[in-house]
């Protein structure tokens, strides 16, 4: 199974690796916040009372640059700084001090991508401002630090003052994405940090390295953890740290990207495409728009210290409604963006003639359209967003009526689209990977940031469309394939489903697998695959998964027992999500893969090498559950929808391979396929009994 989101490629990073709520020593408590007027009033007064700014920066992080100058990122970079220069100068501040580039500066981390970011950075920056970096993980994909220090003439752990405030940068050993990576400079770190607060005990000092620190920003604990703990004790001791992490490219203005504890730290969003978490995959990762995003910090010092984080997004050239600020650093007892707020957090509430309107109906879903919830007073706490603030997302508690009884369907979950400007008055959302000609209710909970839903719900209810292309027997003692049938006829590989799917392409076949006549099979003519790229791919679409909430797999396949290493797939579609029939040649085990709500569970048993093997995976809403000769070889409980891969270009099954990013093939299967069936339903264990000896 492939993973390739910020290129992790192990389809276990989509399980969390740490507990949620993991705290450190301190455990704050306190949960004031400045409402949105106070910031103002606080622009406003700040020259007149003497405590003017003292130092202005610009925090950013994964910049992503190609080697193209026509890349988009290359131009948010230039009107990031651009607006930097312009705004301080409107400020009448005589510029910006330092740009902070919290890492992942390059794509690749080769020379073209970072001579064009270095260029770029050098015409871009004006003498007087600082330049302030550190390595990410995509830094070593194409280079190493000792490249990096030539490149741009910077140490990739170092410490710098700026107007007299102290900045620590931090770089990854290897880029490994693993508890681990800054261990090494971990002597060095703790000498400098001690140093570094102790130069000044009253002024905030700033740390800045790619990874986040476990457990502290969103993206750094929970379900949705890329952080890493190796900091995180040298930062508890020094309360007056302020930590900024990039790596997740989460959005800016989540309050999440805000912690504190014994010290402060901050996501720094991305100027190439946003993503989120997922919750551990209840949500879509890649939103609609992910790929136009730009946004960065306009942080301040005050005279007395204070800091204000403003986050900017250049999409529509205007300032986010969240603002962040810490009055008085290291006084901990003070702090605010605490864990508290997953508990004591405002909840969103719905307008008093809030409703849905059910404003289309198909086989598989509804579009639905509702006004957006919003908080009852003018800030989530502690944040500081300007009235009114869209909450985080909603809750369709579904269910489904089904033989004179309603029955409880997997909650869908839906963006509020807040990581958007200009955010809108109205959300309009497609519940889909529903049953055809069937009848539905639900009850739609706004959620706000720290996951706590509103008190109230708002009530649908709607019925879906029949099927009319939809002719299969589902009853069937050995029912059709009706989404896809593959099996070898006339020398050539087949598909012959029952209910043609017209949005489907035909076979595309990659390298040469060889057809072959099979004595097993008394001859019948079979697929072979030497495991050394060739096999074959159906090209899917969107609409092909929308059949499939609940489905069975299922392939005759004969793996090659000489093969005694890595995985092969013998049919399926699995890149981030997806289901898939695969061999493991070293465990000689048969796996059924199926992510369930986004998260993969895996069903898998002993095979026999070398014999002919009927496989059937079938997920049935609440298991996952793998058939071998038709007999149950092993069961994993898994409640929900099944998640499919929403790329278009890897949304295809492939048999004698799986799909991998870009569309080319990879988990190359070594051996001869038989068929190959794809059903938009849980077959019964009868069935699949039945089935099995029908070869």
């Amino acid at each position: 199974m492939t993973n390739n989101r910020r290129s992790v490629n192990s389809s276990a990073a989509l399980e969390s690796r740490r507990n949620f709520m993991k705290r450190g020593a301190f455990a704050a408590f306190a949960t004031a916040c400045l409402p949105a007027a106070a910031f103002r009033t606080i622009e406003a007064r700040a020259d007149e009372d003497g405590n003017d700014v003292v130092l202005r920066c610009c925090v950013m992080s994964d910049v992503h640059f190609k080697a193209s100058k026509d890349a988009a990122e290359v131009g948010r970079f230039q009107r990031a700084v651009k607006f930097m220069y312009d705004y301080s100068a409107d400020q009448k501040y005589k510029s910006f001090d330092a740009l902070v580039v919290v890492g992942d500066m390059s794509d690749h981390g080769n020379d073209a991508e970072l001579t064009l970011f270095k260029n770029t950075m050098d015409e871009a920056i004006r003498p007087g401002t600082r330049k302030l970096l550190c390595m990410g993980n995509h830094e070593f994909y194409g280079g190493n630090q000792a490249f990096w220090k030539e490149k741009f003439g910077l140490e990739p752990n170092a410490r710098y003052e700026v107007n007299g405030y102290q900045f620590i940068a931090v770089s990854p050993e290897k880029g490994t994405m693993a508890d681990g990576d800054y261990m090494y400079a971990l002597e060095w770190f703790e000498k400098e940090l001690d140093a570094a607060c102790a130069a000044d005990p009253e002024k905030p000092v700033f740390v800045f390295q790619h990874y986040p620190v476990s457990p502290t920003v969103y993206g750094g604990r929970g379900r949705d953890d890329w952080g890493l703990e190796d900091l995180y004790e040298a930062l508890q001791r020094h309360p007056t740290v302020i930590d900024f992490s990039g790596h997740t490219h989460y959005p800016i203005n989540d309050p999440r990207c805000a912690w504190q504890g014994c010290f402060s730290a901050f996501g720094t969003g991305t100027l190439s495409y946003l993503c989120h978490g997922g919750e551990g995959g209840k949500y879509e990762m890649y939103p609609a728009g992910s790929g136009n995003c730009g946004q960065f910090y306009v942080m301040e010092v005050r005279r007395d210290n204070s800091v204000t984080l403003k986050p900017y997004d250049l999409i529509t050239n205007s300032f986010f409604d969240v603002v962040y600020y810490v009055a008085k650093p290291g006084k901990i007892n003070e702090y605010v963006y605490t864990d508290a707020r997953y508990t004591t957090s405002t909840k969103p509430v719905w307008s008093e003639n809030a409703k849905i309107d059910v404003v289309e109906t198909y086989e598989y879903g509804a579009i639905c359209e509702f006004p957006q919830a919003r908080y009852d007073r003018a800030s989530i706490t502690p944040c500081a967003p300007n009235d009114p603030v869209l909450p985080h997302s909603y809750a369709f508690k579904l269910e489904r009526f089904e033989k004179g009884e309603w029955r409880e369907e997997p909650t869908q979950y839906f963006w509020s689209q807040y990581f958007h400007l200009p955010t809108p008055e109205r959300l309009r959302v497609d519940v889909t990977n529903l049953e055809p000609n069937t009848q539905y209710r639900a009850k739609v909970y706004a959620t706000n940031h720290f996951l706590r839903d509103s008190e109230k719900a708002l009530d649908v209810e709607f019925q879906t469309k029949a099927d009319p292309n939809e002719t299969v027997d589902r009853n069937a003692a050995t029912p059709d394939a009706n989404v896809l049938a593959l099996a070898v006829a006339s020398g050539k590989l087949v598909n012959t489903p029952v209910n043609s799917l017209k949005s489907q392409k035909t076979i595309e076949t990659i390298g040469e697998p060889k057809i072959v006549k099979d004595d097993e099979l008394a001859g019948r003519e079979v697929a072979e695959f030497s495991g050394k790229g060739e096999h074959y791919k159906i090209q899917c679409d969107a609409e092909t998964y929308r059949k499939l909430r609940r489905a069975s797999i299922r392939t005759i396949f004969k793996a090659n027992g000489d093969r005694k290493s890595a995985v092969g797939a013998v049919f399926g579609n699995t890149e981030l999500r997806g289901i898939e029939i695969s061999v493991n040649y070293e465990k000689r085990v048969v796996a059924f893969w199926a992510s369930v709500n986004g998260v993969y569970k895996t069903a898998e048993a002993p095979v026999e090498f070398d014999r002919y093997v009927d496989a059937c995976g079938v997920f049935d809403g609440e298991n996952v559950i793998l058939y071998l000769d038709g007999k149950e070889a092993a069961r994993v409980a898994a409640k929900g929808n099944l998640v499919h891969p929403t790329d278009s270009v890897v949304q295809a099954f492939c048999c004698g391979a799986d799909i991998a990013p870009g569309g080319k093939g990879s988990d190359f299967f070594t051996g001869r396929v038989a068929k190959a069936q794809l059903f938009s339903w849980p077959l019964t264990p009868t069935q699949v009994a039945n089935l099995a000896k029908t070869r």
